[in-house]
């Protein structure tokens, strides 16, 4: 058996590079060891730039099913005070999504899994795990054992991806080593669902951190029926005493009475802050919880391995069709790397600032945010990207493109993704003033980008034109992942990026 990319894991992380490699014909083969979906949740948020992840392999409807945007983020001390908020209006994002949504991970899961299946260049193996590999100049040999039958196979693969989680065989069979960050703190996580409606539950409508050094506490209205909490650990406390029925019901009988609700998932974690030192040997790749995991308080760590997923994928693609060079994949560490880490120390921060258990320090804590002038904080933005595949010192490089609404070839209003389609795409204010230079349109019909020229008429709402002037440019390259390769002005704008983005192939 032969394929372009192998995909060790069918969890959110596997499951959307399948469905983005399957998209554009790349051959490739899942191997998942479970057969069904994990039926509890473990993730619960993602943000607008992952359901932008979404919209772009035809999932938006789907991962809105048993999703709910978020309304809103408080800390708060012991005595409940509150120390500040983050804003969450709830408008529409320059992404064309909602700021921040609460979902159920297994209904998402599902939906991706489903999809990706049924791509024509595809192949799912569940119930299989991956038993040891063997990487050569070429191709990587990997030998893979069905758990029901004991069946052995053989597959070769240009490329390996390990989506199979902090534990991951992938990584531990390509010799890679992981960085300890220095964050790990032993947490009680409660999943619970309850049919009562939520104006009878007296319980917040939204997220919120109890910082309180006698137990820090984060509570979580997930979606729907779905309720979780998280309890932090005292010095002393055995996950064995956590996790007894009764010690539950102790912890939850303060916010709600257990009687109204079914607890659905006891389990104690060890939230931690750890990122592999190297992502990739030259044909093995790490993506997910394999390559970093993070405290939860930003809810970042399923976001960040879709990221990966979405950065990998449009790279495997062009190398796997011959349209460049495998150097393009040193890039995919180059760029992730560095704002993981960034996401990562953000939310150590934050853990920081929750798992304070020291009376007088937590005291100190209150003050310096209670004598603050505004309790309302912006969300931090996810960080850009500082090196790789951009256009270095052109204006927007690394940042994300923006997505507004425009006007279809028939008439309708939508979202720029879904008139333009997947891919790269060139947009330009207004028609183009000058032909793309030959060496130019190769490169255009090399990676197959979509010219897209948005005049008025398109741009419904002006948002494009504001961009252009804002940002003093004529053309901007927009990569898969939505990122912008650069922008350029002038009336060779065009060629001046494609011909950019040719050094990079």
């Amino acid at each position: 058996m032969e394929c372009d990319v192998a995909i060790g894991g069918y969890g959110p992380v596997g499951a959307l590079l399948a469905n983005l490699l399957g998209r554009q014909g790349v051959r490739t083969v899942v191997i998942e060891r479970d057969r069904e979906v994990y039926r509890l949740p473990r993730a619960v948020h993602f943000d607008a730039e992952v359901m932008r992840i979404f919209q772009s392999v035809g999932l938006a409807d789907a991962a809105l099913t048993d999703t709910a945007p978020i309304r809103g983020y408080e800390f708060h001390n012991g005595n409940h005070d509150l120390l500040f908020r983050f804003a969450i209006d709830g408008k529409l994002t320059s992404q064309g999504w909602r700021p921040d949504y609460m979902f159920h991970q297994p209904s998402l899961e599902a939906c991706l899994r489903d999809a990706g299946a049924k791509r024509e260049t595809v192949d799912v193996y569940l119930d299989c795990e991956v038993v040891s590999f063997e990487e050569s100049a070429e191709s990587v040999k990997l030998d893979f054992r069905d758990r029901n039958s004991g069946e052995s196979r053989t597959l070769t693969a240009r490329y390996v991806v390990g989506c199979d989680g902090a534990n991951s065989l992938v990584r531990k069979h390509a010799g890679l080593e992981i960085d300890d960050l220095g964050f790990d703190e032993p947490w009680l996580v409660v999943d619970a669902r309850t049919e009562l409606p939520q104006a009878e539950r007296g319980l917040p409508d939204y997220c919120l951190q109890l910082c309180d050094p006698e137990r820090p506490v984060t509570f979580i209205p997930v979606v729907g029926p779905y309720i979780r909490w998280e309890f932090m650990l005292k010095p002393g406390e055995t996950k064995e005493e956590m996790l007894r029925p009764e010690r539950v019901s102790e912890l939850i009988a303060e916010w709600i009475d257990p009687s109204q609700l079914e607890v659905i998932r006891a389990a104690v974690y060890d939230f931690h802050a750890l990122v592999a030192k190297r992502w990739n040997t030259k044909r093995v790749f790490l993506a997910g919880d394999s390559a970093h995991q993070m405290p939860p308080f930003l809810g970042q760590g399923m976001c960040s391995g879709l990221r990966d997923a979405a950065n990998l994928g449009w790279k495997l693609a062009l190398v796997t069709s011959g349209a460049a060079s495998e150097s393009l994949l040193a890039s995919y560490q180059a760029e992730r790397e560095p704002n993981v880490r960034q996401v990562i120390g953000t939310a150590v921060e934050m853990g920081r600032i929750i798992c304070t258990q020291d009376p007088e320090a937590a005291r100190a804590r209150d003050a310096s945010f209670i004598e603050r002038p505004s309790s309302t904080l912006e969300i931090p933005d996810m960080p850009g990207l500082a090196t790789g595949v951009v256009y270095s010192g052109s204006v927007l490089a690394g940042k994300l493109a923006l997505q507004a609404r425009v006007r279809a070839e028939d008439g309708g209003i939508a979202l720029l993704d879904d008139v333009t389609g997947p891919g790269f795409t060139l947009l330009l204010r207004g028609a183009p003033e000058a032909p793309l230079r030959d060496g130019a349109g190769a490169v255009l019909e090399r990676i197959g980008a979509k010219l897209v020229s948005i005049d008025r008429e398109m741009d419904v709402d002006g948002a494009y034109r504001k961009w252009f002037d804002r940002h003093e440019c004529d053309a901007v390259l927009v990569r898969p992942d939505h990122q912008v390769f650069g922008a350029a002005t002038g009336v060779d704008a065009a060629s001046e990026l494609l011909e950019a983005f040719a050094l990079h192939l």
